[in-house]
């Protein structure tokens, strides 16, 4: 009866199929059945038949409802970090059989980024690549930091940019800017600013997250230095207003302070402490790699800023 149980077990197995387990995925990703179901572009009613074959699939409940959501199971919290990588790497084999026109192409781009830095990075992006693939269409998203990996295997993002960050395998990285940081101060401002103004004085921290340090902060601890921060906004255009109606100093990328400075007439100075340049990377998943069009993707991001080596 078991050896039968056994086979039968397995037969079940041979027949599932990849649009089963792509509901899976949705189901744990988004933990309710509606949403899921409208991820895939699916009825409610498909996804639970969907969920139902796949319950009788792996002869295990898969998910259990806990109050609005779906609570996965031992089994499924084990099953789905592999389907993920399978499902994507298929995809990304899918990808790379295709055909891709730069030119013709109307394949929607999604570029991480943190909203701080989108008003200096995504105008330049835009541009080169609207150049190379008039048809193809933009999208500028907010990716935290902790979910950059699923972003990228999902596709809910193509590529994010954001600062240097640890990551392993399969998430793939390469430079895209390293530049020194500014200060700007109210523009009538004429003490030079030195080390010791510098941390004398309040500042503004610009971070779209709702806590841990930003960076310029990190680096500055590694030093034994430590900021009395005003106020914490999402933007550099909003710290930028605060420096003028407070006096308060806001430490950010050279590039952007010199649109600051003439946006909001404020003045630029030179970091007064010696800490290492802010350094943006580019990330995507490995499964993707071969897909033509973020080979191309890849390639042009290359070209939207001059990157700078030490």
């Amino acid at each position: 009866m078991n050896k039968i149980h056994s086979n039968q077990h397995t037969a079940n197995h041979s027949k599932v199929d990849l649009n089963l387990l792509r509901v899976l995925v949705a189901i744990y990703r988004e933990r309710q059945l509606g949403r899921a179901a409208a991820e895939l572009a699916l009825t409610p009613s498909a996804i639970s038949h969907a969920l139902r074959r796949l319950r009788d699939t792996f002869d295990d409940q898969l998910f259990v409802r806990n109050g609005r959501y779906q609570q996965p199971t031992a089994l499924c919290e084990k099953l789905v970090p592999e389907l993920n990588e399978v499902l994507a790497r298929m995809q990304g084999l899918v990808s790379r059989g295709r055909n891709f026109s730069p030119t013709t192409t109307q394949r929607t781009f999604r570029i991480g980024m943190p909203e701080a830095l989108e008003a200096e990075l995504f105008p330049r992006i835009y541009k080169r690549l609207q150049q190379a693939a008039p048809q193809a269409k933009l999208e500028s998203i907010a990716v935290p930091h902790t979910q950059i990996s699923d972003y990228l295997l999902n596709r809910k993002a193509d590529v994010v940019i954001d600062v240097a960050m640890a990551m392993s395998s399969p998430i793939q990285q390469q430079p895209f800017l390293q530049e020194p940081f500014a200060v700007l101060s109210r523009a009538n401002e004429q003490q030079q600013l030195t080390r010791e103004r510098y941390l004398a004085s309040s500042h503004l921290a610009v971070s779209t997250r709702a806590r841990g340090s930003v960076l310029e902060d990190m680096l500055l601890r590694e030093l034994g230095v430590e900021r009395h921060i005003l106020a914490r906004v999402q933007s550099y255009q909003t710290a930028a207003q605060l420096v003028t109606a407070t006096g308060a100093l806001l430490t950010l990328p050279a590039r952007i302070a010199q649109r600051l400075v003439t946006q909001y007439s404020l003045r630029s100075w030179p970091m007064p402490i010696a800490v290492p340049a802010t350094r943006l990377q580019v990330y995507w998943h490995a499964a993707y790699e071969n897909d033509p069009a973020l080979t191309w993707l890849l390639k042009n991001l290359q070209t939207v800023i001059e990157i700078s080596t030490e």
